[in-house]
Order: C-alpha cells, then structure tokens, then sequence
C-alpha cells in the first residue's frame, strides 16, 4: 500500500515538474502593433475671416453646446471612465484571446503620459495662439479598410469636434476630419443704415487632411483658424511579441 501511495505522489510530483517548466502557450505572431498617439489643438488668436475664402459654415452648432474658451482639456479618470468587465472566477482566461483583445484595444492616455508637454507650453507663452486641446490615445496600427477614427468627444471634447484616423499600410497615415466653433467675436458683422447691427452668429471651420507620416515625427496641420500638432509614437511589444511598428 505504501508503494502505491509512494509511486502515486512521485507521478504527481513529475508531472507538476513538467508543467512548471513547460514554455507559455505561444501568443499570436499577427498581433498588430500598438502605437500612442498624441494631438494638440490650438486657435489663431488674430485670425480674420474676412480675409480669404475657405471651407465654413455659419451655424452648424446649437448655441448651448458653444462654450467661452478656456484651458484646454486634458483627459483624467472624471472625462472617461472605461468600463472594464472582470471576467467569472470560474471561467479560464485564454492567453491568446486576451493577447488579441488588449492589442486590438484604444486607451486614452493619462495626463502623465503625455510627451508633448514642452509643445503645449510653448504654445500657450505666444500671445497669438489659444490653445484648444491636448490629449492622446493607445490604438493598435491596422490597415486603412479596418482602422476606426477615434472621437474626440471620447475623452469629452466638444471644440473642436470630429475624428483622428491613424492606419497602417507601408508606412502610418493620418486623417484628420475636425471642426473648430469660433466665438462669436470673431465673427464679422456689420451694421445697418438704421444703426441696428445684425446678429453675428459664429462661424465653424473644418480642417480635413490625410497624409503619410513616419512615427516618432511631429507633424504640423495648418488652417487659417486652427492648427493642429500630431505626432505618433510605437509601443514596443512585450517580450518581442507582436509585429514591429511601420516606421
């Protein structure tokens, strides 16, 4: 009987030995990779409406969601809050699905992770510049037909409103759809032979541009109202796992 028992616990033993050293399940070699973008919004303090002809429209927004400028948003946990659903302490988690799912996942990034804080400060000290916005994200590089354009009221930002698209092909491309709400002051008006001024309703500017980009490179979007700084950063895979971000 000791013998059974004895031969018993040394098979348990063995194979626990050989469980312990056995190598992970290996993780999905087509992951794509994951890359940090990071945008700054700013407007043209002295800009003049009057001055050239460009895309605009007079009222596009409803006049409650106008709001006076103020410091540029910046996403913390009180703007964005992702709903994470822990999975049943009975139900196994498979590597490799979670693998999938967290490369294929988008992430605001946090104030602290931010990188183009010197950017941003730059901006500010010149009197002709308002900034807008400063904020970024975590999105997995994928082709132009399954990229999705990330929101920007995502992380509560109304002004400007519209999408960033980051996709993948040989090299990274970014498209820009964003609409900027001027105020009201920089509206031009004009007044009436019986001294009454008309209403001045503040204008909307849109900025659509796409372009190929290397990453690590700040790029630089001009309109005669806004401007707009973009850079995109890789995320180095974890433990080699993962395509190698485009350059």
């Amino acid at each position: 009987m000791r013998g059974i028992l004895a031969f018993g616990a040394a098979s348990i033993a063995c194979a626990a030995a050989a469980f312990a050293q056995a190598p992970p399940a290996a993780i999905d070699p087509t992951l794509p990779p994951r890359y940090e973008v990071e945008i700054i919004v700013f407007a043209h303090r002295d800009f003049d409406p009057a001055e050239e002809h460009f895309e605009q429209s007079p009222n596009a927004f409803h006049s409650d969601t106008v709001a006076a400028l103020q410091e540029a948003p910046v996403f913390d946990a009180t703007t964005f809050t992702p709903q994470v659903v822990e999975p049943l302490p009975s139900t196994p988690i498979d590597p490799v699905a979670a693998a999938r799912a967290e490369a294929l996942s988008v992430r605001p990034l946090a104030p602290e992770e931010l990188k183009l804080g010197n950017e941003y400060r730059r901006i500010r000290a010149i009197s002709a510049y308002v900034p807008l916005l400063h904020t970024g994200w975590v999105q997995p590089g994928l082709a132009e037909t399954d990229a999705v354009p990330f929101e920007l009221k995502t992380v509560g930002i109304l002004n400007p409103r519209g999408t960033v698209r980051v996709h993948l092909s040989r090299f990274l491309h970014i498209t820009l759809d964003l609409t900027y709400q001027a105020s009201s002051a920089a509206a031009p008006g004009s007044g009436t032979s019986d001294g009454l001024d008309e209403i001045v309703v503040a204008p909307q500017y849109r900025l659509k541009a796409t372009r190929s980009a290397r990453s690590n490179e700040l790029h630089y979007f001009d309109h005669p109202a806004f401007g707009v700084l973009v850079r995109v950063t890789p995320v180095p895979a974890q433990d080699g796992v993962g395509r190698r971000p485009a350059p």
